[in-house]
């Protein structure tokens, strides 16, 4: 099971760093002015969508395997608040997924609210792992 917990870890911190890793190039895109993205920035922002979609996979596919042997209901209600959580979360990255090839398929950005959904995102994800930290300590 530690091996299990390893790659649930690192699900975790795969998510988390494309997170930052997007914010981090919106913050440089805002800094040098705006305007159309570079091509850097078109073509790193893809890269952080497939390793958040990636670790939030991850997280679900270990996050399972390690519930196995653990009756839920022992873990309270807040542990099915943060699973509602996680889902809207896995929701959310493949909705953007969707829409970023469909947007790179038609040769056109992607809609404006695209990164207010992908923040959305991001702050259900602190709400998953302060759930996580109350539920198992």
């Amino acid at each position: 099971m530690e091996i299990v917990k390893f790659f649930h870890f690192f699900g975790l911190m795969l998510g988390a760093g494309a997170g930052l890793g997007g914010l981090a190039a919106a913050i440089a895109h805002k800094r040098t002015g705006g305007g159309p993205p570079s091509d850097t920035i078109k073509a790193i922002k893809p890269i952080f969508g497939l390793f958040g979609l990636s670790g939030i996979s991850l997280l679900w596919i270990t996050g399972l395997i390690l519930t196995q042997n653990v009756d839920t209901g022992l873990l309270g209600g807040l542990f099915y608040i943060k699973l509602l959580v996680a889902a809207a979360m896995l929701a959310i990255s493949l909705f953007l997924m969707f829409v970023a090839k469909k947007s790179a398929k038609a040769g056109v950005p992607p809609p404006s609210y695209f990164d207010a959904v992908g923040r959305t995102s991001g702050l259900l994800a602190i709400v998953a792992v302060a759930f996580a930290v109350m539920i198992f300590g």
